[in-house]
């Protein structure tokens, strides 16, 4: 059966199986053009020395398949099955674009450009190509139709190359019959559900084949820790009534694949990379002279010099878009760089949305041709959406959740773009684990160091005793002042959406029940006090502005100024001081966006551990105002004689970083004093610090 060997990087010899002798000899061109295409698409281009070709991998997956059918026994792959499974080893890759997964992404993007409940005709070239594959499995048009929405929704764009593949060996199938001794027409449809039918035997089969392969070889050129697994422990265990079944040394590949996606796979200059390359090469896909057979036919390199230089393969110079070209072309020429500012996984955005709905959503943009391919280019903002399986444990229902990162161009610093972003996730976030991952990532952009972290544990302290204070004055029983609150936010309409988050949904629910437990002690009420107030200030500013829950802040600002007339200590009132200011300041609706930062502390990891922090700020307001600009009021709160002293400095320098870093901003710096402390009168008042900024309009 066997003939020939083969010198591999990662198994040094393996066999030749005579098939693939057979069927590369017959299409020489689809195999030689692998041999031009890097396995790793975009990834060299941030990590040039994971550099292989998607050919070699192919082999390897062969290779792997040959080892698995020679340790199972026919009673785990019947005979009528063996070959079908070899011959779709052969085929899996050759459906592969160049670049692979990212331009792969990029052409179903160019499926979504305009009216996307109509076939454009790159839509129409997708559905035309895969329909063959589709048809020959047995699939009916519901099961055909539910394969389309899952592509074109982008949810499966990682399987669009395995159609592809599915349909070369359709077309080609009398050749291969031809040349392969043993095949038969019946084989035809086995083979194509080994490459798309993810409910098959064989699919899982060729799956555990091709995952064993590239995680080796991915580890092998990135010059991570290799594994080196022997067939006889992969693929013994397998069964058929357990042919995906989770052994040990199956694990033990999933675990390096997760360990290279957190570090290579998924590293956020790769990601950048990528999203930008999809969103120009999806434009110049969008463009009627573009011709999609170059798709089939290019590899790599024909495909960076037609989208940065616009010459096809014979060096005939393209009508492509002298803009997106440039734009591809700085891309690969390292001119461009977008950073991240935050990331976000497990988010959900109600129970429709696609991820191009998201994206769409997020970029503030309306459907439209190239709409969503422009706008990082024209705000310097980009977003990567992507369906986040990782999180599915989190729901227990069957809406999608996403991952989002965040990027912003590094020559055109907006705050404005990273606030606008924001203010469309506010009904999104969940209080637990969204709301401080972005509190702290907009912090670090306001950090002339780059990092940063919260001091405001005295504040919370100071609120939690304002609300037993009500609790025991306003004769509400213990805890019913947190419930009461908790339910007066639930019944605001607008951010109804904000509790079919599963994470707030728990938040609010274990709080209500809690709070008026019997408890052990004050300890523990105050402990769960202080995690009802983190939540609290999580939550969007809006939704504690309304009238009917504003009330329930006004009561704790009035408990803190009656506080603050008692004879407690100085470094108290201080305390009390600031937590009056931020609850004064919440309260108030400025604008169509606000966010506040309480006890920001600007730090320096680079100096010892107690040297580290450079300057607290007590409230930072950032909003977008009425004009739609970004604003930024920084608040430095004292009941100090000297305060102007003690703040002048700090202030000066915020506010000079903040305007040199970003020249979109409104500055305004103040000091916070009591109205008249001598005479008891601790309302706080704002006196003009002097540093104020006002972008050129």
């Amino acid at each position: 059966m066997r003939k020939g060997l083969r010198y591999d990087p990662l198994y040094r010899v393996i066999d030749e199986p005579t098939e693939l002798r057979s069927i590369e000899g017959k299409f020489r061109g689809m195999f030689d053009r692998l041999k031009r295409i890097s396995s790793l698409g975009t990834i060299p281009q941030v990590f040039e020395m994971a550099k292989y070709p998607k050919y070699e991998h192919m082999i390897g997956t062969i290779h792997q398949v040959n080892s698995l059918l020679e340790v199972v026994g026919e009673e785990v792959i019947p005979k009528r099955y063996r070959q079908p499974l070899l011959v779709a080893a052969i085929f899996i890759h050759l459906g592969h674009l160049p670049f692979t997964y990212s331009s792969e992404r990029a052409l179903l993007l160019a499926s979504n450009l305009g009216d996307r409940s109509e076939d454009n005709r790159i839509k129409h070239y997708v559905k035309t190509r895969i329909r063959r594959a589709l048809t020959a499995a047995g699939y009916d048009e519901d099961k055909q139709d539910l394969v389309m929405d899952r592509l074109f929704s982008l949810r499966d764009f990682r399987h669009l190359y395995r159609y592809f593949s599915a349909q070369l060996l359709v077309e080609n199938w009398g050749s291969v019959e031809d040349r392969v001794e043993g095949l038969g027409d019946d084989d035809l449809k086995v083979a194509v559900r080994n490459l798309i039918d993810t409910d098959c035997d064989g699919y899982q089969y060729l799956q555990v084949a091709d995952e064993a392969d590239f995680v080796q070889r991915d580890g092998l050129y990135f010059g991570t820790v290799k594994i080196d697994i022997a067939p006889k422990h992969l693929y013994s265990p397998l069964t058929t009534t357990q042919p995906d079944v989770l052994l040990s040394e199956q694990r033990l590949i999933e675990y390096n694949r997760q360990y290279l996606a957190e570090k290579f796979y998924e590293n956020l200059d790769v990601v950048s990379f990528t999203r930008l390359y999809e969103k120009i090469l999806a434009s110049l896909i969008w463009s009627s002279c573009f011709e999609l057979t170059w798709l089939e036919e290019y590899d790599d390199r024909q495909m960076e010099r037609l989208t940065c230089e616009r010459f096809d393969s014979e060096s005939n110079r393209t009508r492509l878009s002298d803009t997106w070209t440039q734009r591809a072309s700085d891309l690969f020429q390292g001119n461009l760089a977008f950073r991240p500012i935050f990331k976000l996984d497990g988010v959900w955005f109600g129970a429709e949305p696609d991820a191009i709905d998201v994206e769409y959503h997020l970029a503030g943009r309306r459907e439209s041709e190239r709409g969503l391919l422009r706008y990082p280019f024209e705000t310097g903002i980009l977003l990567s959406v992507d369906y986040d399986r990782r999180q599915s444990w989190l729901r227990l229902s069957d809406h999608d959740l996403f991952s989002l990162v965040v990027f912003q161009d590094e020559s055109n610093r907006a705050l404005l773009e990273i606030l606008k972003v924001a203010s469309r996730l506010r009904y999104n976030l969940s209080v637990i684990r969204h709301a401080p991952v972005l509190h702290k990532a907009i912090g670090r952009q306001l950090s002339w160091t780059g990092e940063v972290r919260f001091d405001n544990e005295a504040v919370f302290k100071s609120l939690s005793r304002a609300i037993s204070y009500i609790e025991q004055n306003e004769e509400y029983e213990i805890g019913e002042y947190v419930r009461d609150y908790l339910q007066s936010l639930s019944k605001i309409v607008t951010f109804s959406d904000l509790w079919e988050d599963e994470d707030n949904f728990f938040w609010r629910a274990v709080l209500m029940q809690r709070v008026t437990e019997p408890l052990p002690d004050e300890l523990s009420l105050k402990g769960r006090r202080v995690n009802f107030l983190r939540g609290l200030l999580e939550l969007p500013v809006r939704l504690l502005q309304y009238k009917s829950t504003r009330v329930y802040l006004d009561e704790i600002h009035q408990e803190l100024l009656a506080e603050l007339g008692t004879d407690i200590p100085r470094d108290q009132k201080g305390e009390i001081f600031e937590a009056l200011w931020l609850v004064e300041k919440i309260v108030e609706k400025r604008g169509n966006y606000q966010i506040f930062f309480n006890g920001l502390v600007i730090t320096d990891p680079k100096k010892p551990t107690r040297e580290q922090d450079e300057h607290e700020f007590d409230v930072i307001e950032l909003l977008i105002n009425d004009a739609r600009r970004a604003e930024c009021n920084i608040y430095a709160c004292s009941i100090a004689d000297d305060y102007r002293q003690n703040n002048r400095e700090p202030l000066t320098m915020f506010a000079d970083y903040l305007h040199s870093n970003f020249p979109d901003l409104t500055i305004h710096t103040y000091y916070v004093i009591p109205q008249d402390k001598g005479a008891g009168d601790w309302r706080p008042m704002m006196e003009d610090a002097g540093r104020n900024y006002r972008p050129d309009l």
